[in-house]
């Protein structure tokens, strides 16, 4: 292996590499026939083409060695329950990685961090407008009839958006497309005021936790979160295809720092320096107002009642959906959220397997094992893939 360059090492390959080569007498020059370089580029061309190279024996030795039936048991021993960061159920499915990678004569450790974590603790959502009764929302996602796992649904965190700030809000909605700075400019030019409204925004396009945040920075005093049909339920809906049943909510958390929020840039290591609770929450990486998800089915309801201009036509929802407007009002959302924000244990799993060659030289393959509720697809299919590698 040559030495790594420093700043110095470059005059060592200069004399190799002249500034421009020099010319050719016209004699030499005029001895080079095109014909047998067009010749030997068009053959190398058409080889590549044309003659796919053989798979390499690692290769096809890596993918004779796996296995869809021991992927699915681990994904099945993975989901068997809801196993949201920070619970007994999320340190059992730890566990069911440790022994898998233990049993393979791995090194295996866990090293466990204090973290902050949010869980939600009440919240509510009502509608109301002139001249129609009141709607309280019931925030659930149902299950369907024969669901296998219904009685494990009794586990599933409520719905909610991880460190959203606690509080209240009553006020006119503004529907504020996906929830884009640039929706809120385009807001602003048509005269609407989100100044202390409820801004009624969905998924797609933009992290959630930017959703929350653009709806803040606009003046909105608290922020709803739906996933529309026509960007999540494009075909059949689960469980009669893939796609996002009606009563659906996607949860998730709304912070856009990294790692733990009390260790702002630095391991959450025991017995480490920490900024408090209420510092990590007052930053602007945090949403500072609160928030909810909603299903699309809820969202569809709120929008029937909001009035003002027509949105636009690529703001609009899809076919059957009602005529999205922008607001305010006269559709008024009252909107209570209290959320728990607290340390809690959380646990890595490492294990390894040390090289031959390059022993102090790292490839790492992860991903994360908790999840929002069961977390079949996101991320446990990572997780049963990863085992099964």
């Amino acid at each position: 292996m040559p030495p790594p360059l420093g700043d110095d090492d470059s005059c060592l390959l200069t004399p190799l590499i002249p500034a421009s080569p020099p010319p050719l007498p016209p004699r030499a020059t005029a001895r080079l026939h095109p014909l047998p370089l067009l010749v030997g580029a068009l053959f190398a061309t058409y080889y590549h083409l044309l003659v796919a190279p053989a798979p390499s024996y690692y290769q096809s030795l890596f993918l004779s060695l796996g296995c869809n039936d021991t992927a699915a048991a681990h994904l099945r021993a993975l989901t068997v329950r809801p196993h949201l960061a920070g619970t007994e159920a999320n340190a059992l499915a730890a566990d069911h990685v440790v022994s898998t990678l233990s049993s393979l004569s791995f090194p295996t450790r866990v090293t466990p961090y204090e973290v902050l974590l949010s869980y939600p603790v009440r919240r509510s959502l009502s509608l109301s407008a002139p001249g129609h009764a009141t709607t309280t929302f019931a925030l659930v996602q149902d299950t369907y009839p024969g669901d296998p796992y219904a009685a494990a649904s009794a586990e599933v965190v409520p719905t909610f958006l991880a460190y959203a700030a606690s509080g209240s809000a009553a006020a006119e909605v503004v529907y504020a497309n996906y929830g884009r700075t640039e929706d809120y400019a385009y807001l602003a030019s048509r005269g609407v005021n989100v100044t202390g409204k409820v801004a009624l925004a969905r998924y797609g396009k933009v992290y959630r936790g930017d959703i929350v945040i653009n709806a803040r920075d606009a003046g909105a005093a608290a922020a709803v979160i739906f996933t529309d049909a026509k960007d999540y339920t494009p075909g059949k809906a689960f469980p009669d295809g893939p796609w996002m049943p009606a009563t659906g909510v996607q949860v998730g958390s709304t912070f856009k720092g990294v790692g733990d929020p009390t260790t702002p840039m630095w391991a959450s290591s025991e017995g480490c320096e920490r900024v408090s609770v209420a510092e990590a929450m007052a930053t602007d990486d945090m949403p500072g107002i609160p928030a909810l998800p909603v299903s699309g089915r809820d969202g569809e309801e709120i929008l029937r009642l909001v009035g003002g201009d027509v949105a636009p036509e690529d703001w609009q929802g899809g076919e059957g959906a009602p005529v999205y407007h922008l607001g305010p009002g006269p559709a008024v959302l009252n909107l209570s959220y209290t959320g728990n924000e607290t340390i809690a244990t959380i646990q890595n799993v490492i294990s390894v397997i040390e090289g031959k060659e390059e022993p102090d030289r790292y490839v790492i393959l992860g991903n994360h094992r908790d999840a929002w509720t069961f977390g079949a697809a996101d991320p446990n299919s990572g997780t049963a893939a990863l085992l099964e590698v």
